[in-house]
């Protein structure tokens, strides 16, 4: 495993494809989402990122003619430059920010605007959903809805057990309620569908009254995390343009290229070799992997980042 600049990895990977662009690819495990994805983790990484280069493919690459190398290195960059200036690369450079500088959605504009709107429309439901209550009572016959509030009342007691805290509490005072209502109308229906239905009325009210406090204090805790998600999209946002760090990573590729010298001698060094001049053998390990590349590659990918440069606005 070795830190490779992505101009790099993109000599190295089109020396691979020169000779034959699918098959190469497959017989390496190397796909074309390895250098998008090698495009992607070189501007996230400082300065550079992980490209494992199997033994296999150092073979295939030696094999290939130098005269079709510089050539190889322009198509795959031209692929790679492509890829960086596409609406593709740059939301998935956008969602990939988000791993240093993450954007919490729970309570973005879109969310709390949402809730702004359900909590506006609740007085609008709660009155909708009473007439329509108030409509299916009035069609109910009062003797019919008498019994069968007698009847339910042993059912409801027994489940008031199973009830604990404030739940249990509420239902017993409901229960007590309906028992004097009950006791006040016995033997007269229509007054106890009047009492029943005013007051199954007011305990909507009531209950919808409750909610909707619950849903306004929700919305009012979700519009101040909506400020901190404002503060998070603003970082996020000022390092979303990519093309800075872009900048950057092709003026120290091309100033790497200038420092390396193709023309250094090396010796033998037990079962490998080693740069005669001590200097050299200091060099970091792109210097000597662009070294091993070879001039005519190098030069070519240096040009067209060079391009890239001049041209990138």
């Amino acid at each position: 495993m070795k830190y490779i600049p992505i101009i790099c990895t993109i000599l190295f990977l089109a020396a691979l494809m020169a000779m034959r662009p699918v098959d190469i690819l497959s017989d390496t495990g190397v796909t074309l989402r390895d250098v998008r994805q090698g495009a992607l983790d070189n501007l996230n990484e400082e300065p550079y990122f992980f490209f494992n280069s199997t033994s296999a493919m150092r073979s295939i690459a030696k094999r290939i003619p130098e005269n079709t190398r510089g050539a190889a290195v322009r198509t795959l960059g031209k692929f790679v430059k492509a890829y960086v200036e596409s609406e593709e690369f740059k939301e998935e450079y956008r969602q990939s920010l988000k791993q240093k500088y993450p954007l919490d959605e729970t309570y973005s504009d879109a969310v709390v605007a949402q809730r702004e709107q359900e909590v506006g429309g609740m007085d609008a439901a709660i009155s909708q959903q009473m007439a329509l209550i108030q409509q299916t009572y009035a069609q109910l016959d009062p003797a019919i809805l008498q019994m069968s509030i007698k009847a339910q009342l042993s059912q409801q007691e027994a489940q008031l057990a199973t009830l604990e805290g404030e739940e249990r509490a509420a239902k017993a005072r409901e229960l007590a309620e309906l028992k004097k209502i009950l006791a006040a109308t016995e033997g007269k229906p229509a007054e106890f569908k009047k009492q029943f239905i005013a007051y199954h009325s007011r305990l909507l009210k009531q209950g919808s009254g409750q909610h909707k406090n619950q849903q306004q204090k929700e919305l009012d805790y979700a519009k101040e995390r909506n400020a901190q998600y404002k503060q998070q999209k603003a970082v996020l946002d000022a390092h979303t343009d990519f093309r800075p760090v872009l900048r950057k990573r092709l003026k120290s590729f091309i100033a790497l290229c200038d420092d390396v010298d193709f023309n250094a001698q090396l010796r033998p060094a037990g079962r490998k070799q080693e740069f005669i001049h001590p200097e050299y053998q200091r060099k970091p390990a792109e210097w000597k992997f662009l070294y091993r590349l070879g001039k005519t590659p190098v030069m070519e990918a240096r040009a067209f980042a060079q391009e890239w440069l001049a041209n990138l606005k």
